[in-house]
């Protein structure tokens, strides 16, 4: 009767949602975007619950990858809650947010959340791991690239985090001798339109969904302005932002595993300590910093983990 009752519901109310074999329990996933970074983390998820005892023959999984916006984030998550799982994961802040909002009794594990105290993500019924790496850090590296005077800032006033970048940068503007150039973007298209030409001397993509979505447009338009690009998503460098700052993907994902492997269990999210990553990863493309005349200090290549060629 389970199975035939989990088709029916995946049928009805989960549209084009993943669902894994029949279980014991079920687990409800929500990404705020289609974005490479959370594609790993979930992979690092999915493998890390196998290791906790829950593989498909225990724990069944309801996947939504909704469209960047507020109005898809809300009715993926109120699909899952609907389907009534008995743990709802989330990646990225909009999709955690959303989850807060719509479920008070639902155990919730976040992850890939910059900054969740600063931005609302708390409550009695959530737990995770937060994505919050030194700004200050990325920053000085940055420094290293390009003696940067203008820094835009790609940003969605829609996703909480994303402004709490903006507001991060703005507090720091003084002690770094920089100018903070705000392009703020509601849809993805608005992000592919930008251009950074005669406008600023590198350019800050921030976690926002929306301007990950539109990467490949955006670190295309820096690289025909001639300006670097800098970012605190994981993944990023591979797309090719020049300075990548961001917490370990595998790391994020086998956290959440553990977390939600403890509420699927019984435990209670308040008694499940929230996190901060310990992994962090600096990558350098080389390569593309190379295609637009810029040489990286020496020793911004020692301290990097990784350097694309």
């Amino acid at each position: 009767m389970r199975t035939i009752r989990w088709i029916f519901c995946a049928a009805l109310l989960l549209g084009a949602a993943t669902v894994a074999a029949a279980g014991d329990k079920t687990l409800g996933v929500v990404l705020s975007g289609n974005i490479a970074y959370y594609q790993e983390v979930h992979k690092a998820f999915m493998n890390g619950l196998m290791k906790e005892g829950f593989d498909k023959r225990k724990v069944d999984t309801l996947l939504q990858m909704p469209a960047p916006d507020p109005l898809s984030w809300t009715n993926a998550v109120r699909k899952l809650v609907v389907a009534d799982v008995n743990v709802l994961v989330t990646y990225g802040a909009p999709a955690a947010l959303s989850a807060i909002k719509e479920t008070k009794s639902l155990p919730i594990v976040y992850s890939a959340v910059y900054d969740p105290g600063n931005i609302g993500v708390s409550a009695r019924n959530i737990t995770g791991m937060s994505s919050k790496v030194p700004l200050t850090s990325l920053l000085k590296y940055a420094k290293k690239l390009v003696p940067f005077t203008r820094l835009a800032v790609v940003y969605s006033d829609l996703e909480a985090d994303s402004v709490r970048q903006v507001e991060e940068l703005l507090a720091l503007e003084s002690q770094y001798g920089f100018q903070t150039v705000k392009m703020m973007v509601k849809r993805v298209d608005e992000a592919k339109a930008l251009s950074f030409a005669g406008k600023a001397d590198a350019v800050l993509i921030t976690t926002s969904a929306v301007a990950n979505e539109a990467l490949d447009a955006l670190v295309k338009a820096a690289h025909t302005a001639k300006i670097p690009t800098l970012s605190q998503m994981g993944g990023a460098g591979d797309r090719g932002v020049i300075l990548t700052l961001a917490p370990s993907a595998q790391e994020q994902g086998e956290a959440a595993a553990r977390m939600a492997a403890k509420l699927l269990s019984g435990e209670n999210p308040a008694a499940v300590p929230a996190e901060v990553p310990k992994l962090i990863e600096l990558v350098l493309n080389l390569r593309e910093a190379g295609s637009i005349g810029l040489k990286p200090a020496v020793d911004l290549m020692t301290d990097a983990t990784r350097v694309i060629k």
